[in-house]
C-alpha cells in the first residue's frame, strides 16, 4: 500500500458523517442552549432531531457497504455497524421526542439535545470501535452525557442521589475495564482486536481469562447484567422517566453491539471459555431481575429490574454468537423489540409521572378510563416485554430460544422459558391496576405532541413487527456481518 493510499485510509472522513453530524450540532447548541428564552427554547430540540434524521440517513446506506477497517484500523465500517448506529439513532430519536414534552417551557428544555446528542455519539462510536484505546473513549462518551441526562433537573435530591451512584459504579467499571484492556495489549502488543485475535491463539489461558472478566465488568456495566447492575434501580428511579427510558436503551444496545464485535474479533471459542461463561451469566441475570421486579411497587423500578431481566434474555444469544447462525440476527431482532416496548412504556411512566409527581403503582390505577391511549399504549408494551403473541417481544424470544438451543445451551432455553412465565405475573399486575382498579383521584396524565408522536412510533413498531417479524428479521440478518 501506499503512503497516500495509507493516509486515505487513516482519514476517511466520510466513514464517520453520521457521528460528525451528531457531534457537530451538539457542539453547536453548547452556547445556544445558554441563550435561547421563552418559545426559542425549543430551537435546540428541533435542530437535535434534524440532526437524527440527517445522520440516520448518511448511516443506512452502510447496511450494504463491504466491511473494511479505516482509521488506520480502528474504526470499522460494515453493516453491522450501520445497523446498530440506526437502532441507536432510533433510539435517541424516540426519547428525544419523550423529553421534549416532559420538559416543555421548563428551564431543562434547550439542555437536554446537547447531552443527548454526544451519549448517542458515543453510543455509534462504540458499535465501531476496533482498537481498544477507543473502545474505552467511547464508553465514556456513553456514560458521562448520560450522567447529566439523570441530573437535568439539579434541585432534585433524589436524581442527585441516582446520579452519585451512577457515577461511582461507572467510573469503577471503567477502570477495571481499561485495566483488562491493558493485559490483552500486553499479551500480544496490538490495540487492534483482530490482531489481539490472532495473537492470543498461543497465549496463557489463564491470563486471558482474567482479561476477558476484567473487560466483562465494563460491558456488564452498561448492559446491567448481574453483579454490575445494581446501579440501575437507583438511577431509573432518580432520573425523569423520559431520561430513564434513554439510559435502558441506548448505553446498552451499544454495550451489546460492543462487546459482539469485542467476542467474535478478540476472543475466539475457546479461549477463556466465554460461551459457558456468558450462558451462566444469562441465567443469572434474567432470573434476579424477575424475581425482584415481582416485589416492586415503583413502576420505574419495576421497569429497571424488567430491564436487568432482558439483558439476561438477550444475554442468551450472545453466549451461542460464535457458533450458532441464528444469534447474531435474534440479537439483534430483540434489541429493536426491546427498544420500542422500553420505550413506549417509560413515555407512559412520564406522563402519568409528570401530572401526579409518582410513579407508584397506585398512580395509573384507573388509566384505562382516564386515558385510553396512552393505557393501550402502556399495556401493549407491557404484553409485549412478556412476550405474549402477536407482539414483537415474542417473535424476539423465539428466536432467541432457538439461537441457545441450536448453540447447545438446551438449559438456558428451559431456564429462560421459566422467567418468562414469572414475568407474566408482573407485567400483568400493572395492566390489572390500570384497567381494574379504581384510581383514588380523577387525573388525566400530561399530554403533548413529543408524547404523543414516540408512543404512535414504538406502538406501531412493536405491532408491525410482531405481525410480520420477518420484516425486522431480515434487516438484522442483513445487519449481521462483520468485520472479523
Amino acid at each position: 500500500m501506499t503512503g497516500g493510499q495509507t493516509m486515505g485510509g487513516c482519514m476517511d472522513l466520510g466513514a464517520v458523517a453520521p457521528e460528525m453530524v451528531l457531534a457537530g450540532t451538539a457542539l453547536a447548541l453548547v452556547p445556544v442552549a445558554g441563550w435561547v428564552r421563552g418559545r426559542w427554547r425549543r430551537l435546540p430540540a428541533a435542530v437535535a432531531l434534524l440532526a437524527l434524521l440527517v445522520a440516520m440517513g448518511l448511516t443506512a446506506p452502510m447496511l450494504t457497504a463491504p466491511p473494511r477497517e479505516t482509521f488506520c484500523g480502528t474504526y470499522a465500517v460494515d453493516p453491522f455497524r450501520g445497523f446498530y448506529q440506526l437502532v441507536i439513532e432510533a433510539g435517541a430519536l424516540v426519547s428525544l421526542l419523550s423529553l421534549g414534552s416532559h420538559f416543555r417551557a421548563s428551564e431543562q428544555e434547550p439542555h437536554y439535545p446537547v447531552a443527548l446528542l454526544m451519549a448517542t455519539v458515543g453510543g455509534m462510536g462504540l458499535t465501531a470501535a476496533t482498537d481498544l484505546g477507543l473502545i474505552v473513549l467511547f464508553l465514556q462518551m456513553v456514560s458521562f452525557p448520560s450522567y447529566l441526562l439523570v441530573l437535568l433537573v439539579r434541585s432534585d435530591g433524589p436524581a442527585q442521589e441516582a446520579t452519585l451512584k451512577y457515577f461511582l459504579y461507572g467510573a469503577a467499571a471503567l477502570a477495571v475495564m481499561a485495566y483488562g484492556l491493558t493485559f490483552l495489549f500486553g499479551l500480544t502488543g496490538s490495540l487492534n482486536l483482530r490482531a489481539i485475535g490472532a495473537g492470543l491463539a498461543g497465549a496463557d489461558r489463564a491470563w486471558v481469562a482474567l482479561a476477558f472478566g476484567l473487560v466483562l465488568v465494563g460491558y456488564g456495566f452498561e448492559m446491567t447484567l448481574v453483579p454490575f447492575h445494581v446501579w440501575a434501580p437507583d438511577v431509573f428511579q432518580g432520573g425523569t422517566a423520559p431520561a430513564s427510558g434513554f439510559v435502558s436503551v441506548v448505553p446498552k444496545v451499544a454495550a451489546f453491539a460492543g462487546l459482539l464485535r469485542f467476542l467474535l474479533a478478540a476472543m475466539p471459542n475457546g479461549l477463556a471459555a466465554w460461551p459457558t461463561v456468558l450462558a451462566l451469566l444469562a441465567a443469572a441475570t434474567m432470573t434476579f431481575g424477575n424475581l425482584v421486579a415481582l416485589r416492586q411497587a415503583s413502576l420505574k423500578r419495576l421497569l429497571a429490574y424488567s430491564s436487568i431481566a432482558q439483558a439476561g434474555y438477550v444475554l442468551m444469544a450472545v453466549a451461542v454468537a460464535g457458533r450458532a447462525p441464528e444469534a447474531l440476527p435474534a440479537v439483534g431482532y430483540y434489541l429493536v423489540a426491546y427498544l420500542l416496548m422500553n420505550l413506549s412504556a417509560f413515555a407512559v411512566v412520564a406522563q402519568v409521572e409528570r401530572m401526579t409527581g409518582s410513579d407508584g403503582l397506585a398512580a395509573i390505577r384507573g388509566l384505562g378510563r382516564r386515558a385510553p391511549g396512552p393505557a393501550a399504549a402502556l399495556a401493549l408494551a407491557l404484553l409485549s416485554l412478556a412476550g405474549v403473541p402477536p407482539l414483537a417481544g415474542f417473535a424476539g424470544k423465539v428466536f432467541l430460544l432457538v439461537a441457545a438451543i441450536e448453540g447447545g445451551f438446551a438449559w438456558l432455553a428451559v431456564v429462560a422459558a421459566a422467567n418468562m412465565a414469572v414475568a407474566l405475573f408482573y407485567y400483568a399486575a400493572v395492566i390489572a391496576e390500570a384497567y381494574f382498579r379504581e384510581p383514588e383521584r380523577i387525573e388525566r396524565p400530561a399530554s403533548g405532541a413529543g408524547y404523543a408522536w414516540a408512543l404512535g412510533l414504538c406502538t406501531a413498531g412493536t405491532l408491525g413487527f410482531g405481525i410480520a417479524p420477518g420484516l425486522g428479521r431480515g434487516l438484522a440478518q442483513l445487519g449481521s456481518t462483520l468485520l472479523r
